[in-house]
């Protein structure tokens, strides 16, 4: 006995169709990859509690992968990552000093939402929103002066590592080579929330929470 298809069920099925891009059985999915700089500004100065504050330039590395889901929207994720900056640092330490090299990076892991030209088109331009959590990671590696006049030192080795909220805005530039295949430009701003103290006001690492990155790479359409 054949089985008798449900109208609503119909229905859904023939709404879903429709919601998809032009010419297309499926949502399409973007696969993107990027690498450039990661800039990122001196925090504040707590001498003699912790100081000198530092900043510097590292490379990234940006991967997204995103869902068009209207002919000029699409949803997805994304992984902003860079490398070590560093600065030499000192701070106050029981009957003494610290002194040692701080390397620091943060990585953004983000859900984000992008608008712009349809995703059709050979050249496109969308603005990039998103909302997500990252890692602050701080290295320092130095001695321990203990005693006045004559120092006594000793190895100091310590890692900080917190997570944090952060949100992301910026856009992205396309040009497509081939039908699959794309030319991306990628920049991004990334706000963390983090005042950067401990819970007694001092300051914890002496780097700004604000990040600039961009950087070039290849789109691929499935």
């Amino acid at each position: 006995m054949a089985r008798r298809t449900d109208p609503i069920h119909g229905a859904v099925f023939v709404a879903a169709l429709l919601s998809l891009p032009p010419g297309s059985a499926r949502a399409q999915v973007l696969v993107s990859g990027a690498a450039g700089a990661s800039v990122q500004g001196a925090g504040e100065s707590d001498v003699p509690y912790l100081g000198p504050p530092f900043s510097g330039t590292a490379v990234s590395l940006l991967g997204a992968v995103d869902v068009v889901v209207l002919p000029i929207v699409s949803v997805g994720g994304e992984a902003s990552l860079a490398g070590d900056i560093s600065g030499t640092q000192t701070q106050r330490a029981s009957g003494g000093v610290n002194n040692f090299v701080s390397d620091h990076h943060d990585h953004v892991f983000s859900g984000t939402v992008k608008v712009g030209t349809p995703f059709d088109r050979r050249a496109r331009v969308s603005a990039v929103g998103g909302l997500g959590v990252a890692q602050r990671h701080t290295s320092r590696t130095g001695t321990t002066s203990i005693g006045f006049p004559t120092a006594v030192t000793s190895p100091f080795e310590t890692t900080l590592i917190d997570y944090v909220l952060a949100a992301t805005v910026g856009a992205d530039v396309v040009v497509a080579l081939t039908g699959r295949v794309a030319i991306l430009a990628a920049g991004r701003i990334h706000w963390l929330k983090d005042d950067d103290r401990e819970p007694d006001g001092v300051v914890k690492r002496g780097v700004s929470s604000t990040i600039l990155r961009g950087g070039a790479g290849v789109l691929v359409r499935f």
